[in-house]
């Protein structure tokens, strides 16, 4: 299982679509459609742990035909879930009637891949949420879709939404929602100079990836921005440190916390100052890579020296940060060349790792198949790494964010 965040208007995660190695459709075995698919989801809920894949946030899920009408939906919270009907399932009498059976359970509805087709009114009437593929539907039929559905109070979702451009369309169209990976994307615009800010954090990152760290360097640079300085004195001095007294000096803070650890904080508080007008999803995303990739090479048993895989995940983001081509970045880092191919798609063992990583993050199953078994890598033991990067990393980022609710 995957997931995929949904963003409204201010590029803030509402929900996420789980995605699945095998569709539940292919789960069944008995031959009660009702028990065997009921079965499915509770299992689901208890396996995978929908809500720890969410951070709490409500989960997108595909249902067919069978499902719905097997009333598997129905064991899962209504506040937790958002049953997407496949484009495949047609308005008959049986599916409209599960559809009004859930909507009586408050439970949203919406309609994946929408195309508009004669004899589908009684499902949209049904709607809470229409999703429309902008890899499929083009140009004025995208403003066409929002403009008519919008007017019946439907909330408007455009997914396979790439692009910078596609996001700032669909926004102007009337589209309440997003999916896709443009928030990835750097918005590379001729001539932009990277802030004066931004240059420090680099430089502080290029010290940070150095072999051997310069701890009077790092603390120079830490003593010239006192928010980051605040962070890293607040970080260990934190209940997760545990330390028995506190800690006022910088110097002492880096000597405590150790070589690696410090490259990490101080990456990730980098990346979190970068953010500005940027998702906070963007650094999620990051991060979940990162841990990934770690937990990937520890299963591999890899050990490169002077190579930290989590800064692969971490590092992939850095153009999207600063809207610069990640190879002119790194050209300026003095981080490990294992790093620097494995990120520019270079064919290297870390580089299949983190080929891996964002396959699954795209549920690009086939291709999964296929790098798992270049890295002699069980298909099964993914689901369970992957699970633990997400929990993880959702712990890092614990918050209020909005959701979409009913």
């Amino acid at each position: 299982m995957a997931r995929q965040p949904i963003f409204d208007r201010l590029r803030r995660v509402v929900a996420y679509e789980l995605l699945f190695r095998s569709g539940l459709e292919n789960m069944f075995k008995a031959t009660d459609g009702d028990m065997a698919s009921q079965s499915v989801i509770s299992s689901g809920i208890h396996v995978f742990g929908f809500s720890s894949l969410t951070g709490g946030k409500p989960a997108f899920i595909n249902f067919t035909k069978k499902l719905l009408l097997s009333g598997a939906a129905l064991v899962l919270p209504p506040k937790q879930v958002v049953v997407e009907v496949l484009e495949t399932v047609e308005p008959e009498e049986d599916v409209i009637n599960a559809c009004r059976e859930l909507k009586q359970h408050h439970y949203l509805l919406a309609l994946d891949d929408f195309v508009l087709r004669p004899g589908y009114e009684p499902l949209i009437e049904l709607a809470d949420i229409i999703k429309v593929d902008f890899l499929q539907v083009k140009g004025e039929e995208r403003k066409t879709l929002a403009r008519n559905f919008g007017r019946k109070g439907i909330r408007m979702l455009a997914e396979k939404v790439e692009t910078h451009e596609d996001f700032s369309e669909a926004v102007q169209a009337g589209y309440l929602y997003f999916q896709g990976f443009f928030f990835c994307k750097p918005e590379i615009v001729s001539g932009r100079e990277v802030p004066s800010h931004k240059l420090t954090y680099l430089r502080l990152m290029q010290e940070l990836n150095r072999e051997d760290l310069d701890f009077n360097r790092i603390e120079a640079i830490l003593k010239g921005d006192v928010p980051l300085s605040f962070k890293l004195l607040r970080y260990i001095n934190s209940a997760a440190i545990g330390l028995r007294y506190p800690v006022t000096s910088l110097r002492q803070a880096m000597v405590l916390l150790g070589e690696q650890n410090l490259r990490r904080w101080a990456t990730l508080a980098l990346a979190a100052s970068m953010l500005e007008d940027k998702p906070q999803e963007l650094l999620v995303t990051g991060v979940v890579r990162g841990r990934f990739c770690e937990l990937v090479c520890q299963k591999l048993g890899m050990k490169v020296v002077g190579v930290d895989p989590f800064l692969v995940g971490l590092l992939s983001v850095l153009d999207a940060l600063l809207d610069r081509p990640l190879s002119d970045l790194l050209e300026d880092l003095p981080v490990s060349t294992e790093i620097k191919d494995a990120l520019l798609g270079r064919p290297t063992t870390l580089g299949l790792v983190y080929e891996l990583v964002v396959n699954y993050e795209k549920a690009d199953w086939e291709k999964v198949k296929e790098l798992s078994g270049h890295l002699n890598l069980q298909e099964q033991e993914l689901s369970s790494i992957y699970s633990q990067a997400v929990s993880w990393t959702d712990q890092l980022f614990h918050s209020t964010n909005p959701s979409i609710t009913p």
